[in-house]
Formats: C-alpha cells, sequence, structure tokens
C-alpha cells in the first residue's frame, strides 16, 4: 500500500525504520529485528541506504525480506548521492520486481567518496521519479529544526516546498527532542502551504554514546530532562530504560497536540518497536 493512502484512512500512521548490513549476506540481526516489529504490526517499514549511495541491493534485498517474508508495507530509500540516471533505472526495475511501491527520497549524506552525477538534491530524484515512474508514492525527509546545512529554518522549508511540488506526498521528520519545535514546524510549513501529512521521527536515546551522536548528527536542541539523563549517566540497563520512558511520553505528547503519524527509528533493535509501539495502537 502507497504510504499516502494510509493518511486517508487512519487517525494515528505509526512506522519504523531498520538499516541493512554493511557486509552483504549478514543479514541476521535486521531479520530479528524486523521480526519483532511484525509482531507489534506497524503501518510500514522503512529500509536506509547505503551511506555515499552505496548498497541499493541490500537495501531492496531488506525490503523484500519484510514484504515476502513477514508481510510488511515496506518503503525503500534511495539518495541523490552518486546516482545516474542508468543506476537509477537498475534500481527501479529491481524495486519493481520485488514489489516495492514506496520510495523515500534523499540527497543522503556526504562523505569522501561521495559525487554527484545526474541529481544533486532529493527534488531532482522526486522530480525525475514522478514524471518517469507514476507507479511510485515518494515520501520525502525534514528537519523540524531546519537542515544543519540551510542558513535558515524559511529557507529550507522554501526548499522543502520545491520537494513537494516534485511529487512527495508524505514527509518524515529526522530525530527531535522538542516537541514545541515540531509543532512550531507544522506551522511555518503550513503557512508556506505544504499540506502532505508530516510524520514525527522519533528515536529513544537508549545510550549517552547514542545521545550525543544524534544530537551532532542533527543539531536537535536538547530539553532539559534528556541533559538530566545525560549528566546523570546511569548504567547501561537503566539509561534503556529511561530512553523508553522518555520516548513514550514524547510520544504521548505529539499525539495530543495532533501529530498524525509516528516513526521509530529502532537502530535495528526490535525491543525498541515492541516496547513502544503497542502502547499507541487502536
Amino acid at each position: 500500500m502507497k504510504t499516502c493512502d494510509l493518511f486517508k484512512q487512519k487517525e494515528l500512521v505509526l512506522s519504523a525504520e531498520v538499516f541493512p548490513p554493511k557486509k552483504t549476506g549478514n543479514l541476521e540481526g535486521v531479520i530479528r529485528a524486523l521480526k519483532s516489529i511484525k509482531s507489534v504490526g506497524p503501518d510500514f517499514v522503512s529500509v536506509t541506504y547505503g551511506a555515499g549511495g552505496e548498497g541499493a541491493d541490500t537495501t531492496a534485498d531488506v525490503a523484500s525480506i519484510a514484504i515476502d517474508a513477514f508481510g510488511i508495507n515496506t518503503v525503500a530509500h534511495m539518495t541523490a548521492v552518486n546516482m545516474t540516471v542508468g543506476k537509477l533505472e537498475s534500481q527501479v526495475e529491481m524495486l519493481n520486481r520485488k514489489g516495492i511501491e514506496n520510495i523515500l527520497v534523499l540527497r543522503g549524506d556526504v562523505c569522501p567518496t561521495s559525487r554527484f552525477f545526474d541529481f544533486h538534491h532529493a527534488s531532482d530524484l522526486a522530480e525525475y521519479l514522478s514524471t518517469r515512474h507514476p507507479e511510485f508514492n515518494l515520501i520525502g525527509a525534514c528537519y523540524p529544526e531546519k537542515h544543519p546545512e540551510a542558513k535558515t529554518l524559511e529557507e529550507d522549508i522554501d526548499n522543502l516546498k520545491r520537494k513537494i511540488d516534485c511529487g512527495i506526498t508524505h514527509l518524515i521528520t529526522q530525530l527531535f527532542l522538542d516537541n514545541d519545535k515540531f509543532f512550531r514546524f507544522l506551522e511555518l510549513t503550513a503557512k508556506k502551504g505544504i499540506t502532505v501529512p508530516i510524520e514525527a521521527g522519533i528515536m529513544p536515546m537508549f545510550s549517552a554514546k547514542t545521545l550525543e551522536h544524534s544530537v551532532s548528527l542533527s543539531d536537535a536542541s536538547v530539553p532539559a530532562e534528556f541533559r538530566k539523563l545525560k549528566e546523570e549517566n546511569p548504567d547501561e540497563k537503566e539509561f534503556f530504560e529511561r530512553g523508553i520512558e522518555l520516548a513514550v511520553e514524547q510520544i504521548n505528547a505529539l499525539i495530543k497536540g495532533g501529530a498524525r503519524g509516528i516513526h521509530l527509528y529502532t537502530m535495528n533493535k526490535g525491543e525498541i518497536a515492541e516496547r513502544i509501539l503497542p502502547k499507541f495502537k487502536k
């Protein structure tokens, strides 16, 4: 099912993200995660793409397993980094063959091996796919506190509007910890004429390393309760438990505030989905 149709049928859409292994064939970890996620009945699962635009085959393999072995509605990531028209057409053929109809289009993380050939932005991918391959449903990413490379949030939302105009039907946010930032973002995007559903991306902070790394990557604001957790730095088990509790509290507040969807970044830890998603299923 196309994810855009889920929002027409449900008050709240619940989904999760997994990532493929770096080494081809080493699928045990992600299969365990998918099994756990399947047990709590998400509306869809997304499968990430390798850094620097590598790993399309593995992404498609994991997405195919999610569909064929577990019957989970699936979204495959695709990035502009290192992408050519020929490579894209090959990937489209592969996704069609595996029965995948949802693509999350991204620019992709820039690393030393990154090159931009036929596509420089996510909007370029969206425009090409929506024109040449309208059979796919296209999803986009967004940053409630602006993309780290954007000069201002307003500039970033202008770029986001261009991406929507290129065929994006549904947005998923980068992780954030401050709900006020999310609701402010909804107000600003609505003023710019962005009406597609915006799903809140949530990552439980299950360790001090996760909290520090996640915030450094996304430039997310850190509310007092998360700063307190980091300062107290409990042992691994206690940190995990309190991270789950804070995520549940955050999601509860988002839903009460009118969030249309929750996308859980699981980091291939199936227990995270098992502990959180059932609390919000109706």
